[in-house]
């Protein structure tokens, strides 16, 4: 094969390196700014919002860390499930048993609310909020105890309508769930860290989401997102476009990842990387110049499989496994990787330039059971199958797989 592209894609290889040490520096400094922040005057009632579906990996655990809060204000929870019998509701129900002095509510959500099933399942949480500050986060999220009343500082200290949070994977237990966390450790969390230091970019991941629901009621509501699929994305763009100002805290936030298959792994990277495809091109694009195991690998193939360049591969492997073993060791000391699963970095980062790939093309998810198809700024329709099939149903109103 070419010669020049196999040094091309290396040398943009060895680009990528050099800014994987920069994000490193990005979250650095951003980790370094979770001090303690004294709030301003006395803390305000906050509503904390879970919206449940099904038994997430370490629920009892992620839901105990709810019950666990050091917060000093009035404080309630709010569970949801567009199923009331759901079985996260009943394992919080059993976990709530445990702590009567809590102010504690269970609520059935609409599923229609809208084609996005998260949205649909937070409005009904929302809805039953009785307080203006919220703080939503994922079944699949952990707090440590001081968590409310940091990020509700952060919040009042810095003027900010809208923080988001860091997020970190733990408790790998199998292959998929170490690629899973290595993911969101050492690439993501960076990646938001950087956008903001370097570009004065706020990300927002709906892991953990910390608002005034007066102010989301300005910004459109959750009505404006109901069927968006990046509906994360989507609030923190309306804020901005407001002159709000959206906050990345310096708190880092669990996503407890333990069991799960390379397969689900894969599924969940395709469907956050189409939707920048067609959210940020230049977010998408900037996913694989970030890659360096990636593009040393198409260089390796495009070399013709030359030894020269396959040293070349692992040189860069190994730089950078150790680079995100340094992120690992910054965003979550508490738990540190071990070797077996760390040593995956590489193929991680080949699987998912793999991922990227196929995202070029794909514009279909199927979430929470159900299939999906979205456009421009990731908004849903129903998935209605095959080209063929969308085509003679759109033309004539025929179904030809009925």
């Amino acid at each position: 094969m070419s010669y020049v592209l196999a040094w091309t894609l290396l040398a943009a290889a060895a680009g990528a390196l050099l800014f994987v040490g920069v994000a490193l520096g990005c979250t650095r400094k951003h980790v370094r700014l979770a001090r303690p922040l004294a709030p301003a005057g006395d803390l305000p009632a906050i509503s904390l919002l879970k919206p449940l579906k099904g038994v997430e990996e370490g629920l009892v655990a992620n839901l105990e860390s709810v019950f666990g809060q050091t917060y000093a204000g009035p404080m309630e929870i709010v569970f949801s499930a567009t199923d009331a019998q759901d079985e996260g509701l009943v394992v919080a129900r059993e976990v709530a048993a445990r702590h009567p002095e809590w102010d504690v509510r269970f609520v059935r959500s609409d599923p229609n609310f809208g084609l996005n099933p998260k949205v649909a399942n937070l409005a009904g949480a929302k809805a039953a909020a009785r307080y203006d500050l919220i703080l939503q986060s994922d079944g699949n999220v952990r707090l440590r105890p001081d968590y409310v009343e940091r990020v509700v500082a952060e919040m009042q200290t810095t003027g900010a309508s809208l923080l988001t949070s860091m997020v970190v994977g733990t408790g790998e237990r199998s292959v998929g769930a170490a690629l899973e966390n290595l993911q969101l450790t050492c690439f993501i969390t960076p990646a938001m860290a950087t956008a903001l230091h370097l570009a004065g970019i706020s990300c927002v991941v709906g892991k953990s989401m910390l608002f005034r629901a007066s102010e989301l009621d300005a910004a459109g509501g959750l009505e404006s997102v109901r069927d968006v699929l990046a509906e994360d994305f989507i609030l923190g763009r309306a804020y901005q476009e407001l002159g709000k100002k959206v906050l990345l805290s310096a708190t880092t936030i669990e996503n407890v990842n333990e069991d799960i298959e390379p397969s689900q792994f894969l599924g969940r990277h395709s469907r956050w990387l189409k939707m920048r495809a067609v959210i940020h091109v230049g977010g998408f694009v900037g996913d694989l110049a970030a890659n360096p195991n990636a593009l040393a690998a198409l260089a390796f193939v495009a070399s013709g499989f030359t030894p020269l360049f396959g040293l070349f591969w692992a040189a860069i492997a190994v730089t950078k496994t150790a680079a995100d073993a340094y992120s690992l060791r910054l965003l979550r000391p508490e738990h540190p990787m071990k070797l077996r699963y760390l040593v995956l970095a590489p193929l991680k980062d080949t699987l998912m330039g793999a991922v990227w790939a196929y995202s070029m093309f794909s514009r279909s998810v199927e979430w929470r059971g159900v299939k999906l198809r979205f456009g421009k700024d990731s908004r849903l329709r129903p998935d209605e199958g095959n080209l063929l099939r969308r085509i003679m149903h759109a033309a004539i109103g025929v179904d030809p797989g009925s």
